[in-house]
């Protein structure tokens, strides 16, 4: 199985994992507001949760070698 082959087959779970860190850096970044340390942790999580959403979303199914 290659890395493309995991990567569709758990399609569905990377793509929940993805909204997971998107919420939570949002979470953090609201919860922690004017506390810069951690506000900024909150938009680096959430960026990295949106980045990997866009990438999971827009797969395609590998093409099937003989």
């Amino acid at each position: 199985m290659t890395s493309k082959e995991f990567f569709y087959k758990n399609k569905l779970i990377l793509t929940i994992i993805s909204i997971c860190l998107i919420l939570t850096g949002a979470i953090i970044g609201y919860l922690t507001f004017n506390n810069e340390p951690w506000e900024t942790i909150g938009g680096f999580i959430c960026g990295i949760g949106f980045g990997l959403f866009l990438i999971f979303v827009s797969l395609k199914e590998p093409e099937k070698q003989l």
